[in-house]
């Protein structure tokens, strides 16, 4: 039983790890390839200073590796299943074609009921 309880945790740790939208969207860029902080800046569309603090959270937990090549750093995924286990979890996120329906079903019944004109619309009228 004690192992459930500490591979339970590990996995705990790892969720928490990933649930910065950042850090996902950094190991999904580094599926692709090796990329510098200066590569992933320009990506990401966030500071230099923003993706090193991410990259320092996944290097420290051995997500990420750095490999230097001259001057310049280049990260890589240590594991690149990782990025395809996150990409299997968008299904768990997607959501459902029935409720899709229900609440479309339930926006149309709340603007008919509440009204649909726009609120220039109404003042013209009250006015006229």
């Amino acid at each position: 039983m004690p192992y459930r309880a500490v591979v339970s945790a590990e996995l705990a740790k790892l969720f928490g790890i990933l649930s910065h939208p950042m850090r996902i969207r950094i190991i999904e860029e580094l599926k692709k390839e090796d990329l510098t902080v200066g590569a992933l800046k320009d990506i990401l569309g966030i500071t230099h200073s923003a993706v090193s603090q991410q990259l320092a959270v996944l290097r420290s937990h051995h997500l990420v590796v750095e490999m230097r090549q001259g001057r310049n750093v280049f990260y890589h995924l240590r594991k690149p299943d990782l990025a395809h286990w996150i990409m299997e979890g968008v299904g768990f996120i997607s959501p459902d074609p029935s409720e899709v329906e229900k609440m479309m079903s339930a926006i149309e019944s709340a603007k008919s009921a509440w009204g649909d004109e726009k609120p220039q619309a109404k003042r013209k009228k009250r006015g006229a």
